[in-house]
């Protein structure tokens, strides 16, 4: 894969880990890593949404990423998350794993949340 014509992907702002210990299939919101009890815990996850295709090519882009990433050795699946696909992979993956997907073209947006005070 040299580059993804268009292709941004959103960071999801929040962490999840896999539902009920089914890793792969679904998965649900979970505490910020640094606030949780449990350390060196390997279960956070990041998800990343694409912005720059329709629904029905979105899957298709996905999965070639996907498939780059598994690749480079980096473990990662594909859930659909509130009717989109999105990729979720091992929070201390991320850095690598955007950098490598910054590398071959894909723009990474930063999630800016909406504030009602301006």
């Amino acid at each position: 894969m040299s580059t993804m014509k268009l292709s941004v992907l959103q960071r999801l702002p929040q962490f999840y880990h896999w539902y009920a210990g089914e890793i792969g299939s679904r998965v649900e919101p979970a505490l910020l890593p640094e606030l949780s009890a449990e350390t060196g815990n390997d279960d956070s996850l990041v998800g990343l949404k694409l912005l720059s295709y329709p629904d029905h090519q979105a899957w298709a882009v996905m999965h070639k990423i996907s498939q780059y990433l598994n690749g480079i050795g980096i473990e990662n699946s594909i859930i659909e998350n509130e009717g989109e696909p999105c990729l979720f992979i091992n929070s201390q993956d991320e850095p690598i794993a955007l950098c490598r997907l910054k590398n071959i073209g894909i723009a990474i947006a930063d999630f800016i949340p909406v504030n009602s005070s301006f």
